[in-house]
């Protein structure tokens, strides 16, 4: 996560004490401050964050979905800082524009008819266009004169004729329509039966391109499961060699490991601090060689030749061991490293 990304954050949390972390970094769950009729918040902001956020700007849904506000648009809140959303904007201050607009103006439950004892929900008509764009403007404009904000840039509002060549305003359209052909009669009806009212909702566009997408979306995993499930032999024999591997990998290590211990205790045969410690040793035993042989001598168990003979060569060996021992540590040939 980036600095810019956790300021932004941290923005959100200060400004926003209510804030609920659900996953730290990408989902933000803050409630709506109830209004003085209310006993508790009846709904919250979700804020998801982009994995490049704040490069991008939040997505910032309504919960309970299905609520009606200028500002939503299809569970979508929508504020007129996303659309301008740069580096410099502020989390924590817009999601808390949002909170308190929600608050003074909370937005309005789905409407709903009880019909033979049983409570049916239904979505009203969407507005058209105009009547939609009209209503946007002027809840923006009364929010503005309440609150005291002074004249805030409003994002331009296409004509008729533009909003109905998009995809969006153009299904919307056909959807309106559709209903707007009905009679009351026919409506009351499709409210009362289940089933009438089941099936004209199966017969819109947006209806059945969403089951054609759903049913894109079931085909799709379903080639991929079988795919993977062909693939099970394979990933099974693939464990298995690597298991093999790994238990070969074990034993020449445990032979590596003997191995390296052995040439570590012949190495340290040949260390300078022990051939040091042998010189010293072998000069010191050559020594008390050459004072056992003087002593036999003094005692009678050596005749002249024979005491002369071993006395000189043990002294011998003894003198080029000194010399040798008096050099290493005059040159500093056995220094450790």
């Amino acid at each position: 996560m980036t600095e810019l990304a956790r300021g932004q954050i941290n923005s959100l949390l200060s400004e926003n004490p209510s804030t609920i972390t659900v996953v730290d970094g990408h989902l933000y769950e803050v409630p709506i401050a109830p209004t003085q009729q209310q006993q508790q918040s009846e709904g919250s902001l979700i804020i998801n964050l982009p994995s490049n956020f704040p490069e991008e700007p939040p997505v910032i849904t309504v919960s309970p979905t299905g609520m009606r506000h200028p500002w939503i648009d299809s569970d979508v809140v929508m504020h007129d800082g996303l659309p301008s959303w740069t580096l410099q904007s502020n989390l924590g201050l817009l999601v808390k524009d949002i909170c308190k607009e929600f608050t003074m103006r909370p937005p309005a439950k789905k409407s709903t008819t009880v019909t033979g004892g049983t409570r049916i929900s239904v979505v009203p008509p969407p507005l058209p266009a105009s009547q939609l764009q009209q209503q946007q403007v002027t809840s923006m404009t009364n929010k503005t004169n309440d609150e005291g904000y002074g004249a805030r840039p409003q994002p331009p509002i296409p004509s008729r004729s533009n909003s109905s060549n998009t995809p969006t305003s153009h299904t919307t359209n056909l959807e309106y329509n559709a209903i707007s052909k009905l009679s009351s009669e026919e409506i009351d009806e499709l409210l009362s039966d289940e089933t009438g009212f089941e099936i004209f909702f199966n017969t819109l566009d947006r209806v059945k391109n969403l089951k054609a997408f759903q049913e894109e979306l079931r085909n799709g995993n379903d080639q991929l499961a079988h795919k993977n499930l062909s693939r099970e032999d394979q990933l099974i024999k693939l464990r298995s060699e690597v298991a093999d591997l790994y238990n070969k990998y074990q034993t020449d290590k445990a032979a590596f490991d003997k191995k390296e211990r052995q040439q570590n205790e012949a190495f340290s045969r040949f260390s300078s601090s022990t051939v040091l410690t042998r010189l010293k040793a072998s000069l010191y035993e050559s020594d008390e060689l050459s004072e056992s042989v003087a002593q036999s001598f003094l005692d009678g168990n050596l005749d002249n030749d024979s005491f002369v003979k071993q006395f000189r060569e043990f002294r011998k060996v003894y003198h080029l061991r000194a010399s040798k021992l008096e050099r290493a540590q005059k040159d500093n040939l056995f220094v450790s490293y």
